[in-house]
């Protein structure tokens, strides 16, 4: 009976000792399509006592906020060019644990399956926030529906639009809602990113016209997305440990038969 209680107190000791171990690593995330750490990350790291806690948001403001306070301990919803951007404005460095994916802008339609029929007038749902807003009116302007000016910087905004033949008009709205915007009878165009068109079950082939991503060009190294971490986390090895699992064939292979195209993996 000693022996057997003995043994039992072990037991506990162990238990107690590993939960003692175990880390809870929150991680702000905005949308539903979480499935590369839903399926693999979580329970991948949950065998090595690394506890991820997804923190979800719906909108692009907060997620930043919460890890500048400490709220979450990192995030994984932003580009390069939105975070340097952000960092900037706010005075918070953040800084990138790994690449992830890439969610090509898409522009979407529920009255036109073409973007020339595109009439005089007509309305178009755009992102508000600057950098974002900067990438639609640089894929517009690819379209010829718009001219933008010659000396504009990196961040366009609606002001540096020379050429608007036909008068369209611009919605600026928080990137969430672009979405919706679409049943409203004004509007005849929406951008949406990956994220919030797979959120509203659209896909890429549904898509009037798409950004096209190139590897080889520099410039666009800035829409790729990451894994954030304050810079004085940067190199916590638990978040080291997140973004091998990130970049491994079971989170690649979710790439072609979840997402499809919607997000494109970074890292290869």
């Amino acid at each position: 009976m000693k022996k057997l209680l003995s043994l039992a107190l072990a037991a506990v000791l162990c238990l107690s000792c590993a939960l003692a171990l175990a880390e809870t690593v929150k991680v702000g995330v905005v949308g539903e399509n979480n499935e590369q750490w839903e399926q693999v990350i979580i329970p991948t790291l949950a065998k090595e006592g690394i506890d991820i806690e997804l923190v979800k948001f719906s909108d692009y403001i907060i997620p930043n906020e919460a890890l500048a306070n400490g709220d979450v301990d990192l995030n994984a919803f932003q580009h390069y060019n939105f975070m340097n951007n952000w960092s900037k404005e706010h005075g918070v460095e953040l800084v990138a644990v790994c690449d992830t994916l890439i969610a090509p802008l898409c522009i979407y339609s529920q009255k036109y399956t073409s973007l020339d029929e595109v009439k005089d007038g007509d309305g178009i749902a755009i992102m508000n926030d600057v950098v974002n807003e900067a990438r639609a009116l640089r894929m517009l302007e690819a379209t010829g529906l718009i001219t933008l000016k010659d000396d504009i910087t990196d961040l366009a905004t609606v002001a540096d639009i020379a050429e608007n033949p036909k008068n369209l008009v611009f919605n600026e709205m928080e990137a969430a809602l672009t979405a919706s915007a679409m049943s409203d009878p004004s509007i005849a165009i929406a951008f949406l990113n990956g994220t919030h068109a797979k959120d509203a079950g659209l896909t890429n082939d549904q898509a009037l016209y798409m950004e096209q991503y190139d590897p080889n060009n520099p410039d666009m190294h800035g829409i790729i997305n990451v894994i954030a971490a304050r810079a004085d986390r940067a190199d916590d090895p638990t978040f080291a440990r997140i973004a091998e699992v990130y970049h491994s064939d079971e989170v690649r292979a979710l790439f072609d038969t979840v997402y499809k195209g919607v997000y494109i993996p970074a890292w290869e």
